[in-house]
């Protein structure tokens, strides 16, 4: 499976890019899409609109995207625990949008593998629909601005077969998706399990 791979240093952290390319890809990320999607109903309480443990329906595309995750931590990738992945989709349906929050709770590194979306072939760091933003952590989201200042976030713009990877500690959010058919994405976290005495080798 071909990616194409793009970092970049944001705030005081990295994230990363990854985009599943080629027709093994498209087919995976399609397949995937299709056993994710349910029929669109009013009213959806927050757990319907998540499906948990959907990568064990495609054990090749969790691979790949294992195998992303593993290239964004460079060297710190050996503490990466093997057997760890907390995932679910997120059915998201016209209007509706994620609230910014963290998965600090659920991995230190998260990835969201977008499964639709149409920013095929536009910048990723542009405003598509959805609009997914990783908000600047070191300011709060209710904090004024000055007139000259921007909005402390970075907008994604979602394309299938996209994988955004960050610490889970960064918050983030979706702003609200305007369509019929329903947008999916796949929120994957991994946990990263350094030695005590390294720890207080690299932190203290």
């Amino acid at each position: 499976m071909q990616v194409r791979r793009q970092i970049e240093e944001l705030w005081p952290t990295r994230v990363g890019f990854y985009q599943l390319e080629g027709q093994e890809a498209e087919a995976q990320v399609a397949a995937l899409y299709a056993k994710s999607w349910r029929l669109p109903q009013n009213n959806r309480t927050a757990s319907e609109r998540r499906i948990r443990g959907i990568m064990t329906e495609s054990p090749d595309l969790l691979q790949t995207v294992r195998d992303c995750v593993a290239d964004y931590l460079g060297p710190g990738a050996e503490f990466l625990d093997p057997a760890y992945c907390e995932n679910r989709a997120l059915l998201i349906e016209d209007r509706a949008f994620i609230n910014t929050h963290a998965d600090s709770r659920e991995g230190d590194v998260t990835a969201v593998l977008f499964l639709s979306g149409s920013g095929t072939g536009q910048p990723i760091n542009s405003v598509g629909n959805p609009r997914f933003c990783l908000e600047d952590p070191s300011r709060y989201a209710d904090q004024p601005r000055l007139p000259f200042e921007s909005r402390p976030a970075y907008s994604v713009n979602p394309a299938p077969g996209l994988i955004v990877i960050f610490p889970s500690w960064i918050p983030h959010n979706q702003h609200p998706y305007r369509g019929e058919v329903t947008h999916i994405q796949v929120v994957l976290n991994f946990r990263v399990e350094i030695p005590e005495h390294l720890q207080e080798k690299w932190f203290d």
